[in-house]
């Protein structure tokens, strides 16, 4: 079976939305990570205070063939009204150790649905 990595970056708020959607549409486990990014876009002030909003990294490993329809998803909630609200991306995984065989059933399960 093949695999791939899929990441998302998306502001603190889309996390819990983006988890759902990533887990309707097959994924099974996900790594959570907290940063701050530096866009290209100057920072917000309010009242002589710089505002930066937290961003939530979202790391999954899901089947190879399951990445596609993941991705969409991400898509949708990424892309509103003709703007980018975090990015989304895919690598693929040439090597691969310490995945839980219940995963891997997991991933066959779905496939059969």
């Amino acid at each position: 079976m093949k695999f791939s990595a899929i990441v998302v970056i998306a502001p603190e708020e889309l996390e819990q939305t983006a988890i759902e959607q990533a887990q309707a549409a097959g994924a099974t486990g996900i790594t959570i990570l907290t940063g701050k990014g530096i866009g290209g876009e100057s920072k917000k002030t309010f009242f002589g205070m710089t505002f930066e909003g937290s961003q939530s990294v979202l790391l999954m490993v899901v089947a190879k063939h399951m990445s596609l329809p993941i991705l969409k998803k991400m898509q949708a909630i990424l892309l509103q009204d003709g703007k980018s609200r975090g990015i989304a991306f895919t690598v693929p995984i040439d090597h691969l150790t310490g995945i839980d065989m219940g995963q891997i059933m997991k991933f066959e399960q779905h496939l059969r649905e």
